[in-house]
């Protein structure tokens, strides 16, 4: 049984598509989901929530064994948070 490039999802015989690049690298996929991720959007499946490689990396981590590679994964910067300013009401005279 073929196995899916992105998610690592097993493919049911019949079910799927093959995808082969220029160089000859064959690359199968359960959707289209899976392939507009990996081809177009060029995602990597380790900094997908939702795939098998995910999974294994984040289990892999909390264990402390080193058995799944790690890709390294950009962190967003976390922006400064804005302060609120205290409005004050003005007493309206009579």
């Amino acid at each position: 049984m073929a196995e899916c490039s992105f998610c690592g999802e097993k493919l049911k015989p019949g079910t799927g598509f093959l995808y082969v690049k220029k160089d000859g690298t064959a690359l199968f996929f359960c959707s289209r989901k899976c392939e507009k991720n990996l081809l177009k959007l060029k995602r990597k499946p380790i900094a997908t929530k939702w795939t098998k490689a995910y999974i294994q990396a984040k289990e892999a981590s909390k264990a402390g064994s080193k058995k799944v590679k790690k890709e390294k994964v950009v962190e967003k910067k976390e922006k400064p948070k804005k302060t609120k300013k205290k409005r004050v009401r003005k007493k309206k005279k009579r």
